[in-house]
């Protein structure tokens, strides 16, 4: 599923760069650094049980349990544990700080032991193997903090799904966080959440020797901050099935449920050791207040970066009249297509559908006022007067009886001579001449007829155009125009 907001405000112009940084540089350090982390890890323990390593401290392991009474059934017996119970105790021991701790200052092998040799020499190659693994390396491990690694566990990740769902909303939060928020904000958001959510997990899990890997403490904070700058306001998103894709507007708030979805999707899907939601508490909640103070004191958050623009829900709105309409629910169209028009007056489709619903009673007033509008719409380009031409022909012949302006019958007559009518272009101009014959453009319109009749061939009626106009409209422009033409010849 892609989910991607939309804004005028994102573009080439005026692009989210700090998130598409943020985004390259996740990607870069999984796919650069990280893809040979599984095997690296296979390879440790490859050599943790080949070395001879594992039978020296499994046993000492399972006596230090005994003798804290931790152990289970399945490690009494040394003897009989097989390979796999073997390395469950393995990895339940390098998760154990306390015997580790033990175990490196010498209070469970002594130096004067004659394995101690061995054992140090051994446990040395294998950390090098294991501390090649990215994630292990720079990953947070809680027990044994590196100030380095606060930050650079931001940019790790369990594994593909891991990478994927959380890059997903590091770009839609970010690019509505950055366009809205400004970058230097929306990185102080993101990089203070993601320290803080590494502290919580520390202070709640302080002997953990597991690597937290992940960006989703530092997404966590734009979550947090998101829902306080935004809230109930509506934005627009596009979103693809793969088969299907749409747009719509929704509450910034509902962003904050897919996320969690998410992160309990990956808890129980994803081959990531296990979703940190401690340091996910420690990210909400500093973002949370990193937005609040920036509302409180910095003033400069812009809530409208993702309202949807007249024209945006101008089409929107269009598409669930086409829905009705197809469904012959002319009534709901017909309302949502006036809906339309309060927002864009005059746009040509919403007068398109809007004037053949009304076809269905040509004898309203409803029915007269929409043909006048979508004339005049289509009138103003010279690319449109053949669809001008045939929005007349259809309004006259269900009129009965046009109601429209004389300039606006001048302006159809002029478009049936842009489209080659001149027959019916003659018809409205010889009606005016006889109603209204001193109509302003009328000679101009008389012009543009005889030229039609001259383009056509028929120059008899071209000459008779001249005359007509030097005979009916002597002191025009236009009588002068003929007369010296007629006098050049």
């Amino acid at each position: 599923m892609l989910i991607i907001p939309v804004s005028g405000k994102i573009g080439w112009k005026n692009p989210p760069l700090a998130t598409l940084t943020l985004l390259v540089v996740n990607c870069l350090v999984f796919f650069v650094f990280q893809l040979n982390d599984g095997e690296n890890r296979i390879a440790a323990e490859q050599y943790y049980f080949d070395s001879g390593l594992a039978e020296i401290e499994i046993p000492l392991y399972v006596d230090y349990l005994k003798a804290e009474g931790k152990t289970t059934p399945e490690q009494q017996d040394i003897e009989a544990m097989d390979v796999e119970a073997a390395m469950a105790v393995h990895m339940a021991m390098e998760e154990d700080a306390a015997f580790l701790d033990r175990l490196r200052d010498g209070g469970v092998i002594p130096r004067e032991d004659s394995q101690f040799a061995l054992w140090q020499s051994s446990r040395h190659t294998y950390e090098r193997h294991r501390n090649q693994s990215t994630a292990f390396s720079f990953g947070l491990r809680p027990a044994y903090p590196r100030p380095a690694t606060f930050f650079t566990h931001m940019f790790l990740h369990g594994d593909v799904g891991h990478l994927v769902g959380n890059m997903i909303f590091l770009w839609i939060l970010g690019c509505m966080l950055e366009i809205g928020a400004g970058r230097v904000l929306f990185l102080v958001i993101y990089l203070a959440s993601g320290l803080a959510a590494a502290a919580a997990f520390c202070a709640v899990y302080p002997s953990s020797t597991t690597p937290l890997v992940g960006a989703s403490g530092a997404i966590a904070g734009l979550m947090g901050a998101y829902t306080v700058l935004y809230g109930r306001t509506r934005v627009n998103v596009f979103y693809s099935l793969g088969f299907f894709f749409d747009t719509v507007a929704i509450p910034a708030i509902l962003l904050l449920p897919l996320w969690l979805a998410n992160e309990v999707y990956q808890l129980y899907f994803s081959d990531a050791t296990q979703v940190a939601y401690v340091a996910h508490i420690g990210g909400i909640v500093t973002g949370a207040l990193l937005a609040v103070a920036a509302k409180r004191w910095l003033s400069r958050v812009d809530r409208d970066s993702f309202k949807a623009s007249p024209q945006e829900q101008a089409q929107r709105l269009m598409h669930q009249a086409l829905e009705h309409m197809g469904q012959l629910e002319m009534t709901e169209a017909r309302r949502l297509l006036e809906q339309v028009l309060v927002l864009s007056p005059e746009d040509p489709e919403a007068l398109k559908h809007l004037f053949n619903i009304h076809k269905l009673n040509p004898q309203s007033e409803v029915f007269h006022d929409t043909a006048r509008r979508r004339l005049h719409v289509l009138l103003r380009n010279r690319a449109d007067h053949a669809a001008a031409v045939e929005c007349y022909g259809a309004y006259a012949d269900l009129a009965r009886r046009p109601r429209l302006a004389i300039p606006l019958y001048l302006q159809v007559a002029g478009a049936m001579v842009t489209a080659g009518h001149i027959d019916g272009a003659e018809k409205i101009i010889l009606a005016i001449m006889k109603q209204q014959p001193q109509t302003p453009g009328l000679p101009s319109s008389l012009v543009k007829l005889s030229q039609a009749f001259r383009q056509k061939g028929r120059h008899d009626r071209w000459e008779d155009y001249r005359r007509l106009i030097r005979k009916r409209y002597p002191d025009s422009a236009e009588a002068a125009i003929i007369h010296k033409a007629d006098g050049a010849r």
